[in-house]
């Protein structure tokens, strides 16, 4: 068990996409509200809903469905009859993982703000209008970002995905300190202008779990962050979801590592002052965490990734002791599997 080599800024540079921007002539709206879906199921219908009871009119708003060529059901047929033909729909040909599927959104996107929005989240009442009236309070802001709320299945709400430490200005200039060592949004409660990305290129397609994290790190380099005091955004957890198997492959954590790895080579190396943990504690004690909650649904596989990867980033007793007992009891599973590199 060793920890994986971090890609160099060359490296990443070289896996994102520049991003062409909107030719001369074509009619844009104010807002583009891009919905990525693979396998979202019944999710995706509480999805589009939730942004038609907000819609302002073609004029003001393009609503397409980007779908990476789902395999479990079929999205173009839910939707008919769903929004009188205010919705466009384009199919992938081929899934070549989410990151891809961002980019597609970019660039099939003609508005000049962005807000790309998982098939399996939602937004709230308020957001377009909110989001789109501090965006025009603030053009040298290129991003405008706020907390969501954490909701299950069923749409009941778990709790706040709150942004640590505390935003307490309008107009954030030290964005990309905060969130270099953190992920502190999350996708259905940021909105980019689409300019920005014609700037500093496209979602890196090196992460899959972490392109986001990437991103916002990026955005906050380039230029002031706008912040929305409230949240409006809904985060769907849920078992089918991609990052829930993430965690049981332990990939999230192998990116985590990698972009943070990333951003500090990006800052000088020099770690954001006045983090209460370091970084690599705090990433261990979240893979920890994470063991536990598998251990108790009995995913063993699971919980012995998670628990090599707490080991690896910050090795102690009480953890070595953890990864032989995920060992042990993966081994009594019959299901025997390789361990993180």
């Amino acid at each position: 068990m060793k920890l994986p080599t971090p890609h160099s800024l060359e490296e990443i540079c070289a896996h994102t996409p520049k991003i062409a921007r909107v030719p001369e002539g074509i009619r844009r709206p104010f807002w583009s509200v891009m919905i990525p879906t693979y396998n979202s199921g019944r999710y995706l219908r509480r999805t589009v809903e939730s942004v038609l009871c907000q819609d302002a009119g073609p004029a003001e708003m393009q609503i397409e469905i980007v779908d990476g060529c789902s395999t479990e059901d079929n999205p173009e047929e839910l939707l008919k009859g769903l929004g009188k033909d205010r919705i466009t729909f384009y199919r992938l040909p081929v899934n070549r993982g989410p990151a891809h599927t961002f980019n597609v959104c970019i660039e099939r996107s003609r508005g000049h703000l962005l807000h790309i929005l998982h098939g399996d989240d939602m937004v709230l009442p308020g957001f377009y209008e909110t989001y789109g009236a501090i965006a025009r309070a603030h053009p040298e802001a290129q991003s405008v970002l706020g907390e969501v709320v954490y909701i299950d299945e069923n749409d009941r709400w778990l709790g706040l995905g709150k942004i640590t430490p505390a935003i307490d200005a309008e107009v954030v200039t030290d964005f990309s300190r905060r969130e270099a060592t953190r992920q502190m949004v999350q996708f259905p409660g940021v909105a980019v202008r689409r300019a920005a990305h014609e700037e500093i290129g496209g979602y890196c397609t090196l992460f899959n779990h972490v392109c986001d994290w990437d991103m916002w790190f990026r955005l906050g380099q380039f230029a002031p962050v706008a912040y929305v005091p409230r949240p409006y955004g809904l985060y769907r957890i849920h078992s089918g979801s991609d990052t829930s198997r993430r965690i049981v492959s332990g990939e999230n954590m192998r990116e985590s590592y990698l972009v943070v790895q990333a951003n500090l080579e990006r800052l000088n190396g020099v770690a954001p002052v006045g983090e209460e943990q370091p970084w690599r504690s705090r990433l261990a004690q979240s893979a920890e965490t994470n063991a536990w909650r598998l251990g108790q649904r009995n995913c063993t596989e699971g919980r012995l990734r998670q628990a090599c990867w707490a080991w690896m980033l910050e090795p102690s007793p009480r953890r070595l002791t953890m990864l032989l007992k995920s060992w042990v009891k993966h081994r009594m599973n019959g299901m025997p599997s390789s361990t993180a590199n």
